[in-house]
């Protein structure tokens, strides 16, 4: 699982760290990071298809 983190890009590991491991809200991420309603929605469906393509 580490290596498939640090095959991800520095702001798509960091989506994957705060939604799946810090259990942080998509709606508090995006408040965080001053990204507009509903990015980091996709911003996750990104780190998770590439996260997956690197298991």
């Amino acid at each position: 699982m580490a290596d498939a983190l640090d095959s991800l890009a520095p702001a798509l590991r960091r989506v994957v760290e705060r939604a799946c491991l810090s259990e942080e809200g998509l709606e508090e991420m995006e408040r965080g990071e001053a990204w507009p309603a509903r990015s980091a929605k996709v911003a996750l469906k990104m780190a998770l298809s590439q996260l997956a393509r690197a298991m």
